[in-house]
C-alpha cells in the first residue's frame, strides 16, 4: 500500500470521526438541557467512570486500552463543556441553544 493511499484512507476516517463527535456533542447538548431544567448536576462521575471502564473492556484493536481511555476522557471533557455552556445559556436566557 502506498503512503498517499494510506493518508487518503486516514483523511476519510478523520471526516467520519468528526461527524460522529459532532453528533455526540448534539446529544450531549440535549442532555445538558435535561439536566439544567431538572436541576441535576452536569458532572456524573459514576457515569463517566462506567463509560471509561466500558471503553477499556471493549477495545478490540491496535490502540492500547490506556490510549483509548485517554481519548475518551478528552471526549467526555468536551461533552461536559458543551453541557455547561448549554446550561449557562438556559440559566441566563431560559432557552436551550439549538
Amino acid at each position: 500500500m502506498k503512503l498517499e493511499h494510506c493518508r487518503e484512507k486516514i483523511d476519510k476516517i478523520d471526516t467520519q470521526i468528526l461527524a460522529l463527535l459532532n453528533r455526540r456533542a448534539q446529544i450531549a447538548k440535549g442532555i445538558g438541557s435535561i439536566k439544567a431544567t431538572a436541576g441535576l448536576p452536569i458532572i456524573d462521575a459514576a457515569r463517566e467512570n462506567a463509560i471509561l471502564r466500558t471503553i477499556a473492556r471493549d477495545n478490540p484493536g491496535d490502540l492500547c486500552d490506556a490510549a483509548a481511555v485517554r481519548i475518551f476522557r478528552q471526549i467526555l471533557d468536551e461533552s461536559r463543556q458543551v453541557q455547561i455552556e448549554n446550561a449557562t445559556t438556559i440559566a441566563t436566557s431560559g432557552e436551550a441553544v439549538k
